[in-house]
């Protein structure tokens, strides 16, 4: 970050922390929801491919002059004739680093292409049936691209230079990029110092000026006689380009261009004031969007494009205006909820509006209860979730979009209660890329793929082996075990262990436990290896590795001793700290380190010590839960998130107070989870939901509706309490094995017929796949 960059973001944070001053105290609670219904059904399970394609025959192009100039947007065309449409021409695309298909003036693809990966040298290809777009007699194929070659990132790495490789081969059709093609770079994308990239991110803002526009040059018409044939730098997979890997992941979905709530106020509206107006138009949530305008503006004119996010290093778009009536989108997505258009005097607004796009997973999970402050959270937490998906996991969709591997974990995690499996997928992608940048040192790196950096934070890499058993029982993926085993076993073994029977203190690249002070560094990293050692055994017995289950075991009795001394009359603490930290203490739970009998205290712990940041605190939630202290664990919610339910905005901030950080950090949306798998009580008992567990806490609420989608389908538990008595609903998919409690005198239904009522199965002895479990409540 450059030294004006920097200035600018103390300025902003000051500027938040002043704001906040003045609106502490105690506020209300803003309801929140997203507008969307369940679907009927969801995708089945699916794996990514990890196979190289390596048939290219299609050659990467670029032009002659920009083959290494950074932030390059570049203009291709070919005209092909085809005597008969093909039904169906599969088209393999890439891109260092972005694309934009047209054909016959069509879009076909708004942008294409992934981040490049899974490991350093290499890169991912599309595949889409351009067959719906072609005709009979002659067609235009156009892309746009946009080169980042950014020498700092944290989530791209790149080739070194521009390339766009284009191949659709079929029966009598072949149309591959070659120097055939038509270049020309597109001089109206400027590459501005006035607005330098924030380090961390690959992308540019943008700097359009209209005045030097190429013209409808995607029209079929356009005439591209005079451009220069492109260059041929490679055969696909080769040279610098590297391997090409299928992307594994959905295109983005375009939700296509929407009004700003308030775009009707400013419809053919003319600036008037002397220094221009700055006009916030907003949207109803949080959400990656790409701005457009429409205008009449003489030549000349400067406009702004800007979020509130862009102080804090977001990009923005600058658009200079060309003489007339002119419309411009701006490709380069940001996110926020409220746009700034910085409009010169003299311009006239035709419209403004937005195109949304992202992350192609459906909302398909929910939970609704008695408490609307639950409700709300659970839905403000799905919303985070959402936007901070796109290439990859991003801990935050403005500063960084980065695949720091503890968010990662707990994006996971939520995904298995809210999302369809496509998004699992993302996940997979990461994994891929994780395990791609493993060298000979066996470290797993936090941040990949990274460019210019390097990212150990080796209790976030602890916490991301217990999520790869975790991801494994939600799915009964045991292949992905299989992918995962070697890897996770070689990071524990490159801990040591000291005299004193715990670890010797592993730094990494970045010494950090969590946000926030008065971690117990001892007590943490201790419970996390031995939380991540007790995954990596049920994964050495899932695969029959009984080579390794010795090591492992000796490992765990070894740390279980030393920990064993960290134990005081208030709860486990080391010589770090002063009092115990509720963090160390909830881990201590977690991993299995603490005997029941110390609950009680540990639980004292939890309810007073509140050092967590958003991160940690879902680690806290799950403790208490583990505890059987729901009730504590709700209170606790309610009290920790009251700041953020408070705020009239969709999303969740990195930290508790709102004038640090972003506004947009998916590791604040643990309460989802907790909701659905703990107060609804829904988890897998067997991997990938061959048997489910649900225990709903029914002194939580009079009435909750809980939808969960897995991997055999979505599963739908709703009670409510009438008279003092409950009726549960449960929808199932077929064939799920299923536990399910019950206060007594419930009446069950399964699948909308009475399955359980006054205590007896309604079928006698001819019990279905649900066991019916009744429970007494504690009303205490």
């Amino acid at each position: 970050m450059n030294i004006i960059q920097t200035i600018v973001s103390y300025f902003a944070i000051a500027a938040a922390f002043i704001s906040s001053l003045f609106s502490w105290g105690e506020a209300a609670m803003i309801p929140y929801t997203n507008d969307y219904e369940i679907p009927d059904s969801i995708p089945e399970y699916q794996v990514i491919s990890t196979e190289e394609k390596t048939d290219w025959r299609a050659k990467w192009i670029w032009d002659k002059e920009n083959l290494t100039e950074k932030n390059v947007w570049m203009c291709f065309s070919k005209n092909v004739r085809i005597e008969k449409k093909p039904e169906t021409l599969v088209a393999h695309i890439s891109a260092d680093s972005k694309y934009w298909l047209y054909i016959n003036g069509e879009t076909v693809v708004f942008e294409g292409s992934v981040k490049r990966g899974p490991d350093e040298n290499s890169g991912y290809y599309d595949s889409i049936d351009i067959a719906p777009y072609l005709k009979d007699g002659e067609n235009r194929i156009c892309a746009l691209v946009w080169f980042w070659d950014n020498e700092t990132s944290y989530s791209y790495n790149s080739s070194g230079q521009g390339g766009f490789l284009f191949e659709a081969i079929g029966e009598d059709i072949a149309i591959i990029s070659d120097e055939s093609w038509k270049v020309k770079r597109n001089n109206a994308y400027v590459d501005s110092s006035l607005y330098p990239p924030n380090y961390r991110l690959p992308e540019y803002s943008i700097y359009y000026d209209a005045t030097e526009e190429t013209g409808d040059w995607t029209d079929e018409s356009y005439d591209v006689s005079s451009w220069e044939n492109a260059t041929e730098y490679a055969v696909g997979g080769e040279g610098a380009y590297g391997k090409l890997y299928q992307r594994g992941i959905p295109f983005l979905k375009d939700y296509g261009l929407k009004d700003y709530e308030n775009s009707k106020d400013y419809a053919n509206y003319t600036v008037s004031k002397l220094f221009g107006e700055k006009i916030t138009v907003d949207i109803p949530y949080n959400a990656q969007v790409t701005p457009y305008l429409k205008i009449i503006a003489p030549k000349g004119k400067k406009i702004r494009i800007t979020t509130e996010n862009t102080l804090i290093g977001a990009v923005s778009t600058t658009y200079i205006t060309k003489e007339g009536e002119q419309e411009f989108e701006a490709l380069g997505w940001f996110n926020g909820e409220h746009i700034t258009y910085d409009i010169p005097k003299g311009v006239t607004v035709v419209s403004l509006q937005y195109r949304e796009t992202g992350y192609d997973s459906s909302f398909c999970g929910d939970f609704k209860c008695d408490d609307e402050f639950l409700n709300s959270l659970w839905q403000k937490s799905l919303r985070t979730l959402y936007v901070t998906m796109r290439d990859n996991f991003m801990d935050c969709p403005d500063r960084e979009r980065a695949q720091w591997w503890g968010d990662v974990t707990s994006e996971m995690i939520m995904t298995m209660y809210s999302m369809d499996s496509n998004s699992y997928l993302l996940y997979q992608k990461g994994v891929q890329a994780m395990l791609s940048h493993v060298d000979d040192t066996k470290v797993l790196q936090t941040v990949v793929p990274i460019s210019g950096d390097y990212f150990e934070l080796p209790v976030q890499q602890l916490a991301g082996i217990t999520g790869f058993l975790t991801y494994y029982e939600y799915t009964g993926d045991k292949a992905f075990v299989e992918k995962v085993y070697d890897a996770s076993l070689d990071y524990l073994k490159l801990w040591k262990i000291g005299e004193n029977n715990l670890v010797v203190h592993r730094s990494g690249s970045w010494d950090w436990p969590d946000w926030g002070d008065k971690a117990d560094m001892t007590a943490i990293e201790n419970a996390w290896m031995y939380y991540a050692l007790s995954s990596v055994e049920e994964m050495a017995e899932l695969l029959g590795k009984d080579e390794d289950i010795s090591f492992i075991s000796e490992r765990k009795d070894t740390i279980s001793k030393g920990y064993k001394t960290l134990w005081t009359e208030d709860g486990f603490k080391s010589e770090d700290v002063k009092k115990p930290d509720d963090r160390a203490n909830a881990l201590a739970v977690l991993s299995g380190l603490a005997e029941k009998e110390q609950y009680d205290t540990i639980a004292n712990v939890l309810r007073t010590t509140k050092n967590s940041s958003p991160y940690m605190e879902y680690y806290v939630l799950e403790a208490l839960c583990e505890m059987g202290e729901y009730e504590a664990a709700r209170d606790r919610i309610k009290e920790r998130y009251e700041g953020m339910m408070s705020e009239d905005y969709s999303t969740l901030w990195e930290f508790w107070d709102s004038w640090r950080g972003t506004k947009n950090h998916a590791w604040s949306g643990g309460p989802l989870v907790i909701m659905s798998k703990h107060f609804a009580g829904i988890v897998p008992l067997e991997a990938g939901y061959e048997k489910v567990k649900i225990e709903p806490q029914y002194t939580l609420s009079d009435s909750m509706n809980c939808t969960v989608p897995s991997v055999k389908g979505l599963l739908t538990l709703n009670y409510e309490k009438t008279d003092g008595n409950y009726t549960v609903n449960l929808t199932l998919p077929q064939d799920m094995k299923a536990v399910l409690y019950v206060p007594a005198d419930s009446v069950v239904n399964i699948n909308s017929k009475v399955y359980y009522k006054n205590g007896e199965y309604v079928n006698g002895d001819k019990i279905g796949n649900v066991r019916i479990a009744e429970k007494e409540l504690d009303n205490g």
